[in-house]
């Protein structure tokens, strides 16, 4: 498996952070390929305007500093690289190589100077599945909607919205409350449950997500959209009792990840999950209706959509 994504804003808010759940959501993307995979190796890469940390570098000095608004190139690239190799040797994935790219561009004139203001984060990474597991399963009614790893926190809201336009468009407060937080050791018992499953000699995994942007309602939501199902929200784990619905269903986390299983199969994957002590819950099924519905107890449907 191959995978790269960027994590530009969170790096360019809170660089530590930011290129730290760059690093744990591209190890969590290789984890759900097709039905499970292990990572391996990683790679990182920081692209920012000029840091202006050295008297030598004569085209730095062309053009005037930025007033930042969150933390100066310099930070970033040494607090991005920080948190990067932070997460991936707390987790066990040796971060091997990567590249730096600092650029900025006077204009002549009335042109605009340009330059990598909003910081550009690009975290990467090598794995491997069996063939026999490379492609995800077709979901069928019957078959059990499975969380893994932590509790539910006001977190990661709106992130992916917010990585999509300039930085500073929105307030702060929005802004900083899109940033994930990094939990390497959580992620590292689901890898370990994840890695157990594909090594079984039958893989009872029918399909595997990971929790990224937009949190239960994207990840949940793409397991089951071929056949459609039900959550019991009241079966989510909730860290913070003041959460509302939409923040329940929302919130992102970089250790998370969802999976159909077989039904038969629930009681011996618990049973690995348990040895591995990594959190999980059977939260809801698949229906066959062609309909996605997150169901609180009293029966609120807060989401209600056809898929």
């Amino acid at each position: 498996s191959l995978k790269a994504e960027t994590h530009n804003f969170p790096t360019t808010v809170e660089p530590f952070n930011g290129a730290a759940t760059g690093t744990g959501g591209e190890i969590r993307d290789r984890m759900a390929g097709g039905r499970a995979s292990v990572p391996l190796a990683g790679t990182a890469v920081y692209m920012t305007s000029y840091p202006r940390t050295a008297a030598d570098r004569p085209w730095e000095q062309y053009s005037a500093a930025r007033p930042w608004l969150y933390q100066t190139p310099r930070q970033i690239l040494t607090k991005a690289s920080n948190g990067a190799s932070d997460f991936g040797n707390k987790f066990g994935q040796p971060l091997i190589c990567g590249s730096v790219l600092t650029f900025e561009h006077e204009g002549k004139g009335d042109e605009p100077t340009y330059g990598f203001d909003k910081v550009i984060m690009l975290a990467g990474g090598v794995g491997y599945a069996r063939r026999s597991d490379a492609q995800k399963g077709t979901p069928e009614p019957g078959e059990e909607v499975v969380l893994l790893g932590g509790d539910n926190y006001r977190i990661g809201l709106g992130g992916g919205s917010v990585s999509s336009v300039d930085t500073g468009r929105y307030h702060s407060g929005i802004e900083l409350n899109a940033v994930q937080r990094a939990n390497p050791e959580m992620q590292k018992r689901a890898a370990n449950l994840v890695r157990a499953l594909c090594e079984e000699e039958h893989n009872p995994v029918v399909s595997i997500h990971d929790h990224g942007s937009a949190g239960h309602v994207n990840c949940l939501s793409e397991l089951v959209e071929e056949c459609g199902g039900t959550i019991d929200m009241s079966a989510l784990p909730i860290g913070d009792s003041t959460l509302s619905a939409k923040e329940i269903i929302a919130n992102e986390s970089q250790e998370r990840m969802g999976f159909l299983i077989e039904e038969e199969y629930i009681d011996q994957v618990r049973k690995i999950a348990e040895r591995e002590r990594a959190p999980l819950y059977v939260v809801g099924e698949t229906t066959g209706d062609a309909h996605f519905a997150f169901e609180q107890k009293d029966g609120v449907r807060p989401f209600d959509l056809d898929v």
